[in-house]
């Protein structure tokens, strides 16, 4: 797959000052993916093992990162109805389908 084809929310993180992948290439992918939903975070002075190499107000900085920009995408916020699969969201309708017509011949 080439990064324009690549359309599903994605966070990159990097450090700055990684020497095993040149940062740059991570904000290639970040300009070229056709994603509307997608975020890069570069850490200045950071390297490449960014959640084991790297001091631990480094790491956790890191975490929180990643865990707020879950945590944004799973908000209470986000309408139950879309959370739904659609045959779970079949299953309700005819439910509630049987329910009325049920109520009607009695």
């Amino acid at each position: 797959m080439s990064a324009p084809q690549v359309s599903l929310p994605f966070l990159i993180v990097h450090g700055g000052a990684d020497k095993v992948t040149d940062p740059s290439v991570s904000e290639l992918l970040y300009r070229s993916a056709a994603s509307q939903d997608k975020t890069l975070k570069l850490y200045p002075g950071m390297w490449h093992a960014l959640t084991s190499g790297e001091s631990p107000d480094n790491i956790h900085t890191v975490f929180q990162d990643i865990i707020a920009w879950l945590d944004h995408r799973s908000s209470d916020d986000t309408d139950q109805q879309e959370l739904l699969s659609e045959v779970e969201q079949k299953a309700r309708h005819d439910e509630q389908h049987h329910q009325q017509q049920d109520g009607g011949n009695k």
